[in-house]
């Protein structure tokens, strides 16, 4: 170990043993570093926005008549599952490219500029929406907006981590509120999917073209001003001292903390210490290290939970929902909407408080307890649509569905992954769940309509029966592969995932003390906690 670095690491130990911390709460924050929180965490109203206005504006009486007309099976101006699929599910793969194309942008141009040209990008395919003439525009601006959000989802958390959130959480977020603090990055996104469907709900009214134009030109307004309130933002200090700019990172890092001279050089020190353990601990690892035998476990349970939400059956009450609800011939399915939105937005506040006070595994077969409940009685009801009592049922258990999916299922879908992968495996393993994710997310998104819509196989909410089946195969595979990570430190993990305890078992297992106090910790833990970044 060289000198240099030596000494960084006698001033990191100096600095977590000192009476005063190198950086309290109170002393990092300035108005610039919760002013560049809040834009950067605004990307994802961006997204909540374009995933929850779709389903709504696809189920208007003038886009519909606009791009389709009458439906033939039925008559009604609702979309053949022919052109839902294209509607919903070709824009996915614009978002999957977006995904890859962030990778070496983010290496080259950091994370400021990647987030720009996704803004401009998004402002073109929301107006090629806005103007399309015909169903091939649109969805093909759909897909430009899929390919920005892409962008945009994979860049602005990698801001908030590196610039914003380690000076609130103190380099690593203590195990005790690690559930809170992952799950809560949700809420904005399902503020915007609330805000969206009241938006068409208002416009819905007007019964022309105006109906969906309204709702996708407001599209083209929020990246305009998340681009001009994006501009003059410092870039990521973590990613300038990447790349060797070390003047630049302290000009950057000067700006964005409330702290003295004499810190900054200390947090800056700091950075340079973690970027080049975190370079040391990954070199000698490659993705497909993943499903080495050791790590195999792990990497299946981190890599399902994204996709298995998505076979839960909340597709057909969100993605889907005004059109599903359409197609149930109930009365107002917009205003409909709006409840279901704020029931998913409600879960989702909530989920920050019972997965850390409840637990991982008790929350989980609580929650996928009552979907199982809910998918069974709601294909049920299905059989007798034409009592509108039934259809009304149908209508408000998907209301209860969202809430109890939005508390549980979802909510550890975005925590299980972080907690899973060993640390030197973290990148690969986040790589393959989104991929798993986005693969799941076309099949369903592509599979719903040839199950419910009319002109296919016409199962209409019987299709929560199917749902149902995947509910109890999910439910099993959860009480074997699940393990309870409540408290837990990435030692205390590794150690009782290297010892094969039982997933059953972890809840009350006592590891040892050297994993609880991260005293003495196994060589790549010891590197990444001793030093994480991240």
């Amino acid at each position: 170990m060289s000198r240099e670095k030596q000494d960084l690491e006698v001033q990191h130990l100096d600095f977590s043993s000192s009476s005063e911390p190198l950086r309290s709460q109170s002393s990092a924050i300035n108005v610039l570093l919760v002013f560049a929180c809040a834009v950067f965490g605004a990307a994802s109203f961006l997204f909540g926005y374009d995933d929850k206005l779709i389903s709504p504006v696809a189920a208007l009486t003038p886009f519909v008549a606009k791009f389709q007309g009458r439906n033939p099976a039925t008559g009604k101006y609702v979309l053949t599952a022919r052109n839902q699929n294209l509607v919903f599910s070709v824009p996915l793969v614009g978002s999957i490219i977006g995904a890859v194309v962030a990778s070496p942008l983010n290496f080259h141009f950091g994370r400021k500029w990647p987030l720009v040209i996704a803004y401009i990008i998004s402002v073109g395919g929301a107006l090629l929406q806005v103007l399309a003439p015909n169903l091939g525009a649109f969805v093909g601006g759909r897909s430009i907006s899929g390919l920005a959000l892409g962008i945009a989802n994979a860049t602005a958390p990698l801001y908030l981590s590196e610039a914003c959130l380690l000076s609130f959480s103190e380099q690593v977020v203590p195990a005790s509120v690690r559930g809170r603090s992952v799950s809560s990055i949700n809420i904005l996104n399902l503020t915007a999917g609330v805000v969206g469907t009241v938006i068409v709900f208002g416009t819905e009214k007007l019964e022309n073209h105006l109906s969906y134009q309204i709702p996708l030109a407001i599209q083209c307004v929020i990246p305009v001003i998340l681009f001009v309130l994006t501009i003059p933002l410092p870039e990521s200090p973590q990613w300038l001292v990447s790349k060797g700019n070390m003047k630049r990172a302290r000009h950057n890092l000067r700006r964005l903390r409330g702290f003295s001279d004499a810190h900054v050089e200390d947090e800056l020190r700091l950075i340079a210490l973690c970027e080049e353990s975190e370079r040391e601990l990954q070199s000698d690892v490659k993705f497909w290290h993943i499903f080495r035998r050791e790590q195999l476990k792990r990497t299946l349970t981190a890599g399902s939970f994204y996709s298995l939400n998505q076979v839960s059956g909340i597709i057909l009450s969100t993605t889907y929902t005004t059109v599903f609800l359409t197609e149930l011939g109930i009365g107002d399915a917009f205003s409909l909407t709006i409840i279901a939105s704020c029931c998913t937005l409600a879960g989702t506040i909530a989920a920050p408080f019972v997965i850390d006070r409840a637990g991982r595994r008790p929350t989980a077969f609580t929650g996928m307890s009552v979907l199982f409940v809910i998918d069974a009685l709601a294909g049920g009801l299905a059989f007798n649509t034409s009592d509108p009592h039934s259809t009304l049922g149908i209508a408000a258990l998907s209301f209860v569905f969202n809430f109890f999916w939005a508390s549980s299922f979802f909510s550890l879908s975005n925590l299980m992954p972080s907690e899973m992968a060993t640390p030197k495996l973290r990148h690969h393993t986040m790589s393959y769940t989104i991929a798993c994710a986005q693969t799941t997310a076309v099949i369903t998104t592509l599979a719903v309509p040839q199950l419910t819509s009319a002109d296919a196989a016409n199962l209409g909410a019987k299709t929560y029966l199917v749902f149902a089946g995947c509910m109890a195969a999910i439910i099993v595979f959860v009480f074997f592969f699940m393990p309870e990570t409540r408290g837990r430190t990435f030692a205390e993990i590794d150690e009782m995932y290297a010892a094969k305890i039982p997933m059953w078992k972890w809840r009350n297992y006592k590891t040892s003390v050297e994993a609880r106090t991260g005293e003495a910790l196994s060589d790549e833990s010891e590197k990444f906690q001793a030093v994480s970044c991240t």
